[in-house]
C-alpha cells in the first residue's frame, strides 16, 4: 500500500510537470498570437497614418493649384479691364499669360545678398544696424560695445537659437542672418 502511493505520487509529480510544460507551452503560443496580432496592428496604423498624410498633402496642392488659377483668373479680368479703359483690344491668352510671367519676379537666395539687415533688441531699446554679410558676430558686438552697449550672447527668435561667445567666430551668412534677422542683444 505505501508503495502503491509513493509510485502514485511519483506519477502524480511526473503529470504535474507535465501539465505545466503544457500550460507553459500555450501560454507562449497564446503571447506570441497576441504580440503578432499587436505588430499587424501597429503596421495598420502606420499605414493609416502615411494616407491620411499623403491626403492631406494632395489636399494641400490642389488648394494651391487652385488658389494660383483664381490669381491668373483675377489678372486675365484686370488686363481686360485695363484694356477696356485704355480703348485697346483685350489681350489674348497668350498674351496675358506673357504678362504676367513678367511680372514681380521672386526673392533673390540668401548667397546673392551682400549686406545683412539686423534688429537688435536691446535692454536700452531696438537699434537697426546693416552690416556686410562677411562680418562676424564677434564684430558685431564689438560695435554695440562702442555704443555702451555689453554683449554676452545674441538670442534669435525664429529660428529659436541662442550665440553665445564660442559662435562670435561665424559669419553672418554662415549664422543665416542673411538678408535680415531680428536679435535679442543679453
Amino acid at each position: 500500500m505505501v508503495e502503491k502511493k509513493a509510485r502514485q505520487a511519483e506519477q502524480d509529480k511526473i503529470d504535474r510537470k507535465k501539465n505545466e510544460q503544457i500550460r507553459m507551452k500555450n501560454t507562449k503560443e497564446s503571447q506570441d498570437i497576441k504580440e503578432e496580432l499587436q505588430k499587424k496592428e501597429r503596421l495598420k496604423e502606420a499605414a493609416a497614418k502615411k494616407r491620411e498624410k499623403q491626403d492631406e498633402i494632395d489636399a494641400r496642392k490642389r488648394a494651391l493649384a487652385k488658389i494660383e488659377a483664381d490669381k491668373a483668373e483675377r489678372r486675365r479680368k484686370a488686363e481686360q479691364e485695363k484694356a477696356a479703359r485704355a480703348g485697346q483690344a483685350p489681350p489674348t491668352i497668350a498674351e496675358s499669360s506673357h504678362v504676367t510671367s513678367s511680372g514681380p519676379t521672386t526673392s533673390k537666395p540668401a548667397s546673392a545678398y551682400t549686406e545683412a539687415r539686423l534688429a537688435l533688441q536691446t535692454p536700452s531699446g531696438r537699434i537697426m544696424k546693416n552690416f556686410p554679410a562677411e562680418t562676424t558676430l564677434f564684430e558685431v558686438a564689438h560695435a554695440l560695445s562702442e555704443q555702451g552697449i555689453e554683449v554676452s550672447t545674441f538670442t534669435q527668435t525664429f529660428p529659436k537659437k541662442v550665440f553665445d561667445r564660442t559662435d562670435f567666430g561665424q559669419t553672418l551668412k554662415e549664422a543665416g542672418m542673411v538678408p535680415s534677422a531680428a536679435l535679442i542683444v543679453k
